[in-house]
């Protein structure tokens, strides 16, 4: 079995960097969470790309791509379907973790043609409902210093962190060390405006509208966007399938990466039948 290449390119116009792999299939868009980058897809992207177009994105504040005026989710669902229409993705599946969750359903209610299929992983989808210390960065006095010294400890474990390797084999120490490396570069102020706009945003019954097929994935120790968080969205969104992840926090495709790779390849591939 020949070994799936993984490009990184540079979208010029909308400031956007992005990782490619696989050369044909349907096209599948990964988009990240809030303070994340798009190499947590790697190994998913070295499985699908064998049998599908992928397309990792640096959401906007995040990796190399610029945030500009995109510092809100629904401008970065905007942003996104500019993306998609400059590479020529009629049709797409819609792959959304955590932030990028959020992303996700602004995307699929708001550009129906374009999103064909959605999976939702361990999404921040009507964030106001996750746990209260979710919001620990928004408090006033405290959040700004508190996230400047996540920021720091990030920097002090970046020697460590980037020499993970991005196909680690999955676990929780390394794939956070390799994490906070990457958010201690990324800058604070357009993080900040985009969390901001994170908890603000609200789907709510709207989630009724979605008609596509739709995956909700949790992992099982996930204290961020717990299991009873993607239960609510699997019970609103119509026909939305449930799934959980064992043994994996918030970020399942870097902590199981092939049981996300298995789960993902199964939902695509009933919605396929």
């Amino acid at each position: 079995m020949s070994i799936v290449q993984i490009m990184q390119h540079y979208h010029h116009r909308l400031g956007i960097s992005y990782l490619t792999a696989g050369e044909s299939g349907p096209a599948i868009v990964f988009l990240h969470g809030w303070g994340a980058f798009k190499e947590l897809w790697w190994s998913a992207l070295r499985d699908l790309g064998r049998d599908y177009r992928c397309f990792a994105i640096d959401m906007p504040g995040h990796g190399e791509s610029r945030i500009g005026r995109a510092d809100q989710i629904e401008r970065i669902a905007v942003l996104i379907a500019d993306f998609c229409h400059d590479l020529g993705l009629s049709t797409i599946i819609l792959v959304g973790h955590s932030m990028g969750g959020s992303v996700a359903v602004e995307m699929t209610l708001h550009y129906p043609h374009l999103v064909q299929r959605l999976a939702l992983i361990d999404a921040a989808v009507d964030a106001y409902r996750m746990p209260a210390y979710t919001r620990i960065y928004l408090l006033p006095h405290l959040g700004w210093p508190t996230f400047r010294l996540t920021q720091a400890i990030g920097r002090a474990f970046r020697p460590l962190g980037q020499r993970i390797p991005h196909e680690h084999g999955g676990g929780w120490i390394r794939p956070w060390l390799r994490r906070a490396s990457y958010l201690a570069t990324f800058d604070p102020e357009g993080l900040y405006r985009i969390l901001r706009s994170l908890f603000a945003t609200r789907a709510d019954e709207r989630l009724q509208q979605i008609r596509v097929p739709t995956l909700v994935m949790t992992g099982q120790f996930d204290s961020l966007a717990p299991p009873a968080h993607a239960r609510r969205l699997a019970q609103v969104i119509p026909g939305a399938r449930y799934v959980m992840i064992p043994v994996s926090l918030h970020n399942p495709m870097d902590e199981r990466p092939r049981a996300f790779t298995r789960a993902l390849r199964a939902f695509l591939a009933e919605t396929d039948s």
